[in-house]
């Protein structure tokens, strides 16, 4: 009787087996193939041993920079980057590990990625000046870049921006990063074995123009994203210090717009008493963004959640053009 319990469950950890083999060979083929099947649209520039991508389009100075947040690429600008293209050259970038980008041997912190995009800019032959665009958490990056190097840039723009002191102010937060971490692991590994490539139709939409979203698609099935998302998670809080030892209390007369989201992306795992704490304090926080320069302002997207870029794309569009505007007077 033992014998023959030990032969089938053999025979069945057999077959889970080979099951295991085929998916994972049917996975890595549907990496490569969707892969060849959306190239990166920009140049891949080396930054020291690695490569970055930059996708540059349109003519004339200023350049806007365009910086993602959290979790998000090049991609995120898909509304915004060709208009403002039709008067001004501006370049959207995916940071290390993210969207076409290679993974970089240095943390992803605050610094460290700042440094990698002056690189980028300078390696990519992309001169100054710049207007700085930086959505949530590439906010902070843009203010950082403009802290080490003030004299490149002519102008900011904050799409709902993250402030340096929210981890202090709000642990919250931070709690709930982690929470989310324990969930992208989940999704992390069953990417890595390429069961998102085999459907990635059952990638949601975030908001993105229909050819985008199969590019973005394609994207989070084919890299290390959700790895990248954890490693970046993790690495806010240290982001977010760095940032704070800077001082960045005054940027002078920089020409600034600040963009706040009017909606509050309601946080299912919080209250109603918790979720509207959170939402006073991000927009105590926004208005204090505003203070950072002496030409500057603030305007409230009414009818966006936390991506303006994606809700409203015309605010940022406009924001940009205001900005240009003002450092050719």
């Amino acid at each position: 009787m033992k014998t023959k319990l030990f032969r089938i469950s053999s025979i069945v950890m057999l077959v889970i087996l080979i099951l295991a083999l085929v998916m994972v060979t049917a996975g890595a083929i549907a990496k490569s193939n969707l892969a060849k099947k959306y190239p990166a649209p920009g140049q891949l520039v080396d930054v020291g041993g690695y490569k970055l991508h930059i996708h540059c389009t349109g003519q004339g100075s200023p350049t806007i920079i365009l910086e993602a947040g959290q979790s998000d690429y090049s991609l995120i600008w898909a509304y915004v980057q060709p208009e403002v293209a039709k008067t001004n050259r501006v370049c959207s970038y995916d940071r290390a590990g993210y969207g076409w980008s290679d993974p970089s041997p240095r943390p992803r912190t605050a610094i460290a990625e700042v440094e990698e995009l002056h690189t980028l800019l300078v390696n990519a032959n992309i001169p100054g000046p710049y207007v700085l665009v930086g959505h949530s958490l590439g906010g902070m990056l843009v203010r950082v870049f403009v802290h080490n190097y003030p004299d490149e840039v002519v102008g900011i723009v904050l799409v709902d921006s993250f402030h340096e002191e929210r981890p202090i102010r709000n642990p919250e937060v931070t709690r709930l990063n982690r929470d989310a971490v324990k969930q992208l692991r989940i999704f992390a590994i069953l990417n890595s074995a390429g069961i998102m490539a085999l459907a990635p139709q059952s990638i949601p939409n975030r908001g993105l123009p229909e050819d985008t979203y199969a590019q973005y698609q394609a994207i989070t099935a084919t890299t290390g994203y959700f790895e990248m998302w954890i490693t970046e998670s993790l690495a806010v809080p240290e982001s977010a210090n760095e940032a704070l030892t800077l001082q960045m209390t005054s940027f002078g007369n920089l020409p600034l717009i600040v963009l706040s989201a009017g909606q509050w992306d309601t946080i299912p795992s919080l209250s109603d008493a918790e979720n509207q704490k959170l939402w006073a304090a991000f927009q105590i926080q926004q208005s204090e963004l505003v203070a950072l320069s002496s030409v500057s302002k603030q305007i409230i997207a009414e009818q966006s959640g936390h991506h303006i870029q994606l809700d409203q794309p015309e605010l940022v569009i406009n924001a940009i053009q205001e900005i240009v505007d003002g450092s050719q007077e």
